[in-house]
């Protein structure tokens, strides 16, 4: 216990690496049980979280959903999204403390996220609801997980704070894509979180054609480009996240969403002696022996062949002889819609760890409770044919 003013809560919480830094709420025991009276977990265990190996409960969890300035009806999101970093197949132990500087982002999907105002259109990951669930993601993390900075979170340069994001499932229902979630088995108005890992963020693709092939050859050198590590990474996933402009644009050109990626898949290649130079020199993977001996394993390797280049480079004479290899196969891309629907842009994420996602559980009075707080019924949100 700790009795004190708000500065000297926040000092306390901050000296014993229990916050991130910034202004927390204190995590009362009230407070904490406004939380819990959103959720039909009680005292059970939802997950251990290396690599502290903690027990993530309902109470701590509401902990740290309370100091990162979370709302109560946020709760049943933030144990859904501790259920799927828990996980083994997410793979918390390599991406939470990795060097590679990973950061975790959340995909909300179903009438939930609408409900709950989690945003998808522009701006979305600076949205308040979208910031303050990342941030108490964050903040477990760091508590439960124990991953903490010069400790055992190991980023060469830091990551960034963990965040959330939810698709434009109305733009999706216009055009006849599936949602992510959908993608994964669940039915439309299930509610979902998906949790995933970059190493990259911020790099706009902007297509200036309206040619729809066009346009996904510039994804595909996104791709390509867009790699988990500088150096090189064949087949690490790819998240895409594309506009509803562009996706508007593909469909009307006569693109699905599983022959976008087949095409993706099939142009989205690198050149082999390059893939060995980066492993070679950039210290990525397994290499045995000089520059030499991988280049000829790697020309050896499935995928490598003659005459596949890529559209973006140039038919010189012999080019038919270069040797490439494909950056991604088909399962290891996913496509999500969202941001600005006024803005023609494209951006990858890339990440080689483990993905994850969870069907998020309602108390029996979600709708009492949301009444009573203004919300409109769980119902009314619903993507309407």
């Amino acid at each position: 216990m700790f009795t004190g003013s708000i500065d000297a809560i926040n000092r306390y919480f901050t000296d014993n690496n229990w916050s991130d830094g910034l202004a927390i709420v204190p995590p009362t025991i009230e407070r904490i049980q406004e939380f819990l009276k959103y959720t039909d977990h009680h005292d059970e265990e939802i997950a251990v979280l290396p690599s502290a190996n903690l027990r993530a409960t309902p109470w701590n969890i509401a902990a740290n959903g309370v100091m990162a300035g979370c709302r109560p009806e946020h709760m049943p999101v933030l144990i859904a999204a501790v259920k799927a970093i828990g996980n083994p197949a997410f793979r918390l132990s390599m991406s939470g403390g990795s060097t590679h500087s990973f950061v975790h982002f959340y995909l909300v999907n179903g009438p939930l996220a609408r409900q709950l105002q989690i945003d998808h259109g522009q701006g979305l990951i600076a949205h308040s609801t979208n910031q303050v669930i990342g941030r108490a993601l964050g903040l477990i993390e760091r508590n439960i997980a124990g991953y903490r900075i010069k400790e055992t979170q190991m980023g060469t340069f830091g990551k960034t704070q963990s965040w959330v994001l939810a698709e434009d499932e109305e733009a999706l229902n216009q055009i006849g894509w599936d949602a992510y979630h959908v993608e994964k088995g669940f039915s439309k108005d299930a509610n979902t979180v998906a949790a995933a890992n970059s190493t990259v963020w911020g790099q706009n693709l902007i297509p200036a054609t309206s040619d729809p092939e066009k346009v996904m050859q510039l994804m595909a050198y996104g791709v390509t480009r867009g790699e988990m590590f500088a150096s090189g990474m064949i087949d690490s996933r790819r998240y895409l996240l594309v506009t509803p402009g562009v996706a508007e644009l593909l469909t009307a050109g006569g693109y699905t969403k599983r022959s976008l990626i087949d095409d993706l898949t099939k142009n989205s290649r690198r050149i082999t002696h390059e893939w060995a130079f980066s492993k070679v020199y950039g210290s990525f993977g397994l290499v045995l022996g000089s520059f030499e001996d991988e280049l000829a394993r790697s020309m050896k390797a499935p995928g490598a062949e003659k005459g596949k280049l890529p559209p973006w480079y140039p038919r010189l004479p012999g080019w038919e002889q270069i040797v490439t290899t494909p950056a991604v196969t088909r399962g290891k891309l996913q496509i999500i819609v969202c941001g600005d629907p006024n803005r023609n842009k494209v951006q990858t994420l890339a990440g080689g760890m483990g993905a994850t996602i969870e069907e998020i559980r309602l108390p029996a009075d979600w709708d009492e409770l949301m009444e009573g707080l203004g919300y409109r019924p769980l119902r009314e949100f619903s993507v309407k044919k």
